[in-house]
């Protein structure tokens, strides 16, 4: 399906994964052909990528394509395929993204990796042994979720437990509470679209929660080594969210030659 907004060409699919999985993806087309640069969005525990045109559209008006998808188990993709919460675990979440990033590279022009949030931390996963990590052009990280913020954080037992179960009963999933809501943003009607979105929840897989928690801590303690693609990471020093800190350590441990680190004072989780 497609269709215009401010003159943005914007293109609707249902994409079906080689395990008969099928993704719901946004294409917001470039309004110069070829475009300089194409994207791929990965957007946050819960979210979908619809939350993002606004976002988008100004891309598309400066001649860059993304393309966003809902990612298993969340927005779209979650309500047509009855899993909120499945997404099947890193490894298979990886595949996907390799998938996408293939099918819309465009011979010579450059292709960057963006995620938001839980997005964030995947991308930085990608960068470090993504299969197309040497083909992109370089990463863009926003509220990464490299560590939890303090006041988000559940408590180390609780982690243990959910760590072990996860082996015995992967699919049991579990309302994610530590989150809060009112540090998405200043704004309170961005608050009140987030609250009454009907495709956000908070629910996870016990695997997809153990993967998030492995995935995270390994990027901050051994995976930063191996990025050495071009990264910019941009942060609002007020998120309760995600730590603004380990974010801060991944940045300056990670050997990339060309890296841009962006503060936005006093902002909360959503800087875009």
């Amino acid at each position: 399906m497609s269709s215009n907004s401010n003159s943005v060409n914007v293109i609707e699919e249902w994409t079906s994964r080689p395990d008969g999985v099928e993704i719901y993806t946004k294409k917001w087309m470039s309004v110069i052909d070829p475009p300089i640069a194409t994207v791929v969005f990965l957007h946050g525990f819960g979210d979908h990528v619809n939350r993002f045109n606004h976002v988008f559209e100004r891309f598309a008006l400066k001649g860059v394509e993304v393309l966003g998808f809902d990612q298993r188990g969340f927005g779209k993709t979650a309500v047509r395929n009855k899993n909120p919460g499945h997404t099947g675990g890193w490894k298979i979440v990886t595949g996907d993204i390799t998938g996408f990033l293939l099918a819309n590279r465009r011979q010579n022009i450059p292709q960057f990796l963006f995620g938001h949030s839980m997005g964030g931390g995947l991308a930085a996963n990608y960068a470090s042994d993504g299969p197309e990590k040497d083909n992109l052009a370089g990463i863009v990280l926003s509220s990464p979720l490299i560590a939890l913020a303090p006041q988000a954080r559940v408590p180390k037992s609780a982690v243990t437990l959910a760590n072990a179960l996860s082996k015995v009963i992967p699919n049991l999933t579990v309302p994610v509470m530590s989150l809060d809501k009112k540090y998405i943003s200043r704004n309170p009607k961005e608050i009140e679209r987030y609250q009454n979105d009907e495709l956000i929840h908070r629910i996870g897989s016990l695997r997809g929660l153990a993967d998030i928690n492995y995935g995270i801590r390994s990027v901050l303690r051994e995976k930063y080594k191996n990025i050495t693609l071009p990264t910019y990471i941009c942060f609002g020093t007020s998120d309760g969210i995600n730590d603004i800190n380990a974010a801060k350590e991944f940045f300056d441990k990670i050997p990339s030659q060309e890296k841009t680190w962006r503060e936005w004072s006093g902002f909360y989780h959503e800087s875009m």
